[in-house]
């Protein structure tokens, strides 16, 4: 898709993702309804080999719905992973620079697609995490505390962080792999990309509760666990936050991206849909080729937004269809203007 910044071709990709994962990945439920209308509605025909279905996300002031086949899907754990969906946005290089927060939604994000019983676990866990921070608040005004119901609560906490921290090290673990190999593609270099996990609690989750339990009566909240795990990127066994450059950031995030790819092929048994918005800001023109090449490989279907294609070779543009968007827009034409 090919347009001037401003002319709507990032709305399309979060539409695809909203459809897919209920969110968006840069808007809030209510920014997703445009103004003074009732509700917003995204709707589309997925075809997978032979089959076919029409999948649709509603979103309103009292919630969402989600739709397949005109059959409402009641609970959102059953609709979420029908629609698997990868996405590199500008927002991206926060992977690598941001908080802690944003690393552990990209766990949850795609996790959460791919194994129903992380997407469980983590819910339940969410739930134990919440109920366990409202006893701690509830000593802070009281001083007193249900040591019962805490220690019911930790067994449960437990239960479920146990299988988050291993299917988290499990993700990372595969993940690096499939990164490294597209980083030493992307870069025509033997570079070591790698990721690792940080999990905040140690593998006697029960012993460390108990042992910071005074600390977290004091703080009024749960100090150690899932909700406070991190992973971070390493390039040559070095920090890429610290130590590596803007442009190595860049191609190590979309190395993970394209990992995912295949990581969700291998899960699933289905090519997830891949989204790249902006994706070849500063990326050299050999690099933009070698990444088209990349994807025709993956054959995984890959909606690319940008302003040009001026360095994009025709060869590799023969199986693609293009777009021209403009003031909201979306208009298929023939590819020209590439050079060989």
């Amino acid at each position: 898709m090919v347009g001037n910044n401003g002319v709507g071709k990032t709305n399309f990709l979060e539409a695809i993702y909203v459809l897919g994962l209920a969110k968006s990945y840069k808007s809030d439920d209510d920014d997703l309804i445009h103004y003074e209308d009732e509700f917003a509605k995204i709707t589309a025909t997925i075809v997978v080999g032979q089959r076919e279905r029409v999948q649709s996300i509603i979103i309103s002031e009292i919630g969402k719905k989600a739709i397949v086949n005109q059959t409402e899907i009641k609970r959102l754990s059953d609709y979420i992973g029908l629609l698997n969906i990868v996405a590199f946005t500008p927002d991206s290089m926060n992977l690598i620079k941001g908080s802690p927060l944003g690393r552990r939604y990209f766990l949850d994000v795609f996790l959460g697609q791919s194994d129903r019983a992380y997407f469980l676990a983590l819910s339940a866990f969410k739930q134990v995490l919440k109920q366990r921070n409202e006893l701690l608040k509830q000593y802070g005004v009281s001083h007193k505390i249900d040591e019962t119901l805490l220690d019911v609560l930790d067994q449960q906490f437990a239960q479920y962080a146990q299988i988050i921290i291993h299917k988290r090290q499990a993700f990372i673990d595969n993940v690096k792999e499939k990164a490294t190999t597209v980083f030493q593609q992307l870069t025509n270099s033997d570079s070591l990309l790698t990721l690792k996990y940080l999990p905040s609690i140690g593998n006697d989750i029960i012993a460390v509760l108990q042992s910071k339990r005074k600390s977290d009566l004091h703080q009024a909240m749960t100090l150690m666990g899932p909700h406070r795990d991190d992973f971070e990127f390493y390039l040559n066994e070095k920090n890429a936050k610290d130590f590596a450059s803007q442009g190595e950031q860049r191609l190590a995030i979309l190395s993970i991206t394209l990992g995912l790819v295949d990581y969700l092929s291998e899960i699933t048994g289905e090519i997830p849909i891949l989204l790249l918005d902006d994706v070849f800001s500063e990326l050299d023109s050999q690099k933009q080729n070698y990444l088209i090449r990349r994807l025709i490989e993956s054959g995984a279907q890959t909606i690319i937004t940008t302003t040009t294609l001026s360095d994009i070779m025709s060869a590799n543009l023969v199986r693609a269809k293009r777009y021209t968007v403009a003031k909201g827009t979306i208009k298929e034409e023939q590819p020209s203007g590439q050079h060989d």
